[in-house]
């Protein structure tokens, strides 16, 4: 089975459009989108944000999506583990100056984001999709989430670069029996290899998973610091190739 990667599009439709050309011409066989359809902010971005339209093309186009920070922002939604960040189910009916309070600089308030207006319907898809999923192939199984545990939407202002520091996703992987995990969040210019000990460097050359690789971190759709691309994961021969966009 082959798979496309997508994560971290941030209202950038032009960029999604061609993503899903190579996708189509890769002739995949499933859609996975690890969060961050929402959060567009002129100090970070240059495109023209167009939120409803990539929500609308996911929800054609994708058939596993999951939540990101940004998207639970925007459709007013609080990730399941808010309670281990001391976030209170009010949070959003706090006033600004009582969430830098809770927050103490260690939880994202999205002050610089234009929140887009959404569709109803579109609002209730980012208010259903969840947090994880898991996908079955052949002997193995494979995690998504937006970012590691204990911080699986990325909710926080937390940028691991250790592999000891993500021992909670390890242990939440082993328990479901999964031997991969991808995740999105972090805009590297081309996928990173985790392993139980070490994270390679980003590597846009073809990638070959080893048993030991344990997580990979996709690059984003959006161009950021880096210019966009995506990934694509072949099962069978457990290989990676990285698509740019722009």
């Amino acid at each position: 089975m082959k798979m496309a990667l997508v994560t971290d599009i941030h209202e950038d439709i032009a960029n999604l459009e061609r993503a899903f050309k190579v996708i189509d011409d890769q002739k995949c066989d499933i859609v996975v989108c690890l969060g961050d359809i929402t959060g567009y902010s002129p100090l970070f971005y240059l495109h023209q944000p167009d939120a409803n339209a990539c929500i609308d093309l996911l929800r054609q186009k994708a058939d596993v999506v999951i939540a990101g920070n940004h998207d639970l922002f925007t459709c007013g939604r609080l990730p399941s583990y808010h309670h281990e960040k001391n976030v209170p189910e009010n949070w959003y009916e706090l006033s600004l100056e009582e969430r830098i309070k809770v927050a103490r600089n260690k939880i994202w308030l999205y002050l610089d984001e234009i929140v887009p207006e959404l569709t109803p319907e579109n609002n209730s898809f980012l208010k259903s999709i969840n947090e994880w999923e898991i996908l079955e192939e052949g002997n193995k199984k494979y995690l998504f989430t937006h970012f590691f545990r204990p911080d699986m939407s990325g909710m926080a202002r937390w940028f691991p670069f250790h592999s000891l520091e993500i021992k909670e996703h390890f242990r939440f992987m082993k328990s479901l029996g999964c031997s991969l995990a991808f995740v999105g969040h972090k805009h590297p210019p081309a996928p990173i290899r985790i392993n139980r000990l070490f994270w390679s460097k980003p590597d846009d050359e073809t990638i070959r998973i080893k048993n030991y690789h344990k997580a990979i971190i996709c690059p984003a759709i959006t161009n950021g610091r880096f210019p966009g691309s995506f990934i694509t994961f072949d099962t069978h021969n457990q290989v990676i190739e990285t698509h740019p966009v722009f």
